[in-house]
């Protein structure tokens, strides 16, 4: 699925709709860990290391997995069972086999932990989807892929929204949460009831009200962000290019392999 958030008949307002650049949350963190991040042996061309990509896309499979179960086959079904089919076999992208088994113990142990008590009798309303909405005074068309979300129960809430990382970033996370807040009150009109960003390497998570965050604020910064729109164009055109030389481009990961 995936399409225009907040419209009831995507088609006729995807035609209707004043067409804006699209700022993607996946390049904009991309972006941001690239300069973080020094370009090691088996890196990618986003700047990611090829291993990362590689966790995260097994990652974001399992959890695919395990929530597009009924909530009575999920709590039959052993989450590391899944991670074990999805987990990359002994890789060269890794830098030695201790990191390897590092990572992979780390993931399961927290996927593990939290997958079995998570939303356990509910139904996911958002599962690795891309949605966008018009964000008009940004002139920006801002399109998030929702790993997690679920419906809110509390009046004027939208939706829990979790999302999954193999370790925390202080600027993805900061990034993450403004962007989400401004896709919640331009697609919805409210804001999120809670933004919950787990990092799966180190146990943390960072939960946040989603009424904490002024909406001037978010816009300010997602402002700032589009800035790196034609830094997106030119990651779009490397992608390309390292496309041909057989290495997975983002669309290849349809959506699991993102941040």
């Amino acid at each position: 699925m995936g399409g225009a958030a907040g419209m009831m008949d995507t088609g006729k307002a995807d035609a209707q709709a004043v067409r804006y650049a699209r700022l993607n949350d996946f390049r904009m963190e991309h972006i941001m860990l690239g300069g973080a991040e020094s370009l090691a042996v088996g890196a990618a061309s986003t700047g990611l290391p090829r291993w990362r990509q590689q966790v995260q896309y097994a990652i974001g499979h399992t959890l695919n997995d395990f929530y597009s179960l009924q909530p009575a086959v999920r709590r039959e079904t052993p989450v590391q069972f899944l991670l074990e089919r999805r987990w990359p076999l002994r890789s060269t992208a890794f830098p030695s086999l201790m990191h390897y088994w590092d990572v992979k113990t780390a993931v399961a142990d927290e996927l593990m932990r939290l997958a079995p008590v998570n939303h356990t009798g509910e139904i996911p309303v958002m599962l690795y989807e891309q949605w966008h909405t018009p964000v008009p005074e940004l002139s920006v068309e801002l399109a998030m892929i929702f790993q997690l979300a679920w419906n809110s129960q509390r009046s004027g809430r939208c939706l829990n929204i979790q999302k999954f990382m193999v370790s925390g970033h202080e600027d993805v996370i900061t990034g993450f949460l403004h962007m989400a807040n401004v896709f919640c009150h331009k697609a919805y009109g409210e804001p999120a009831d809670t933004i919950e960003i787990y990092s799966l390497m180190d146990g943390r998570r960072h939960i946040f009200d989603g009424a904490g965050v002024p909406l001037t604020e978010s816009l300010d910064y997602v402002r700032l962000l589009s800035v790196f729109l034609e830094q997106d164009k030119t990651a779009d055109r490397n992608v390309s290019v390292d496309s041909r030389r057989n290495e997975k481009s983002e669309a290849a990961f349809g959506g699991f392999g993102l941040m």
